[in-house]
């Protein structure tokens, strides 16, 4: 395999690739309302089969990621955030500094998500619902330091005792 033709990425989790896939769907969701979760849900599986088993332009994303995706945290993911997503958006809208509309829709779409699963998973820690939301942007968008700042203040709003509980921990570890 020559250099410019090795995988360059690793392999990721189920859950991550289901948070990759709907990070796509609800980017494809903002910039076109009318679409249902499922229509996009369909587009997501069509745009992967096209691909012929190569990864997806701008992506990189395989038919083999699609197969390997947590399709249940997908689905969960996309009906919430286009079910909820007047709920999801009042709830991280004040902590944004600019108009929404001039966030980018890679980080907008990352914070619909990581609202989203700060809000209704919280089997999920924050503290993960973070990470991936980091990771995202870093991937895909540039404004991380953005989105980590925002979602941080949500967290506290949302998960308000959990994100105390975590707080005073540091605080006791860092005295020590």
């Amino acid at each position: 395999m020559t250099e410019a033709h090795k995988p360059s990425r690793q392999a990721h989790s189920p859950r991550r690739l289901a948070r990759v896939f709907a990070l796509l769907g609800v980017y494809e969701w903002i910039a076109n309302p009318e679409l249902s979760a499922e229509k996009i849900e369909q587009g997501l599986r069509a745009l992967i089969e096209e691909e012929d088993g190569g990864p997806v332009e701008g992506a990189g994303l395989t038919v083999e990621d699609w197969s390997r995706a947590d399709r249940e945290l997908l689905s969960a993911l996309l009906s919430g955030v286009v079910c909820e997503h007047a709920a999801i958006e009042a709830a991280f809208a004040p902590f944004v500094d600019r108009d929404l509309k001039r966030v980018s829709l890679v980080e907008r779409s990352i914070l619909f998500l990581g609202t989203f699963e700060l809000m209704r998973a919280p089997e999920t820690p924050y503290r993960v619902v973070l990470n991936e939301a980091i990771e995202l942007a870093k991937r895909f968008g540039s404004g991380y330091r953005f989105t980590n700042a925002v979602l941080e203040r949500v967290a506290e709003k949302v998960r308000e005792t959990e994100f105390k509980a975590d707080h005073a921990e540091k605080a006791q570890k860092d005295a020590k």
